[in-house]
């Protein structure tokens, strides 16, 4: 489970669908979405009950994400709580994050995934000592 949740920043869409069909990570993932864009002060009205798609989380996300920066906001404090690292994004986006929104949405969910099935993970080891 460790190797999988290492491999999600680089996994397919189809992989991301994969795991995003499986309602508590969907759920949580939602969950931790909502809690780091609400700490980075941007709102994000998602419904952890709704079964996005990872095409559908995109556009969404990439909307908020535009509305921020429209209204002059930055995204230095949403990428902190994400905890993309500048090489991650650098690898994904070479140049003009803004002009790259859709890449930055992958990017945001694949790592905000990564750190639910991390806990998932790290629970199942907890409970099964």
């Amino acid at each position: 489970m460790q190797k999988a949740a290492d491999d999600l920043m680089g996994a397919s869409s189809e992989v991301v669908q994969g795991c995003l069909n499986t309602p508590n990570l969907l759920r949580d993932l939602i969950l931790q979405l909502i809690k780091d864009f609400q700490t980075a002060q941007i709102p994000l009205p998602l419904d952890a009950e709704v079964a996005y798609s990872f095409e559908g989380l995109c556009e969404h996300l990439v909307q908020v994400i535009e509305l921020h920066l429209d209204k002059g906001g930055t995204l230095k404090n949403l990428l902190n709580r994400v905890d993309l690292t500048e090489k991650q994004i650098r690898k994904m986006i070479p140049n003009q994050l803004n002009a790259h929104l859709r890449s930055l949405a992958e990017l945001i969910i694949k790592r905000e995934l990564q750190k639910v099935v991390i806990r998932y993970w790290y629970r199942q080891t907890s409970e099964n000592s």
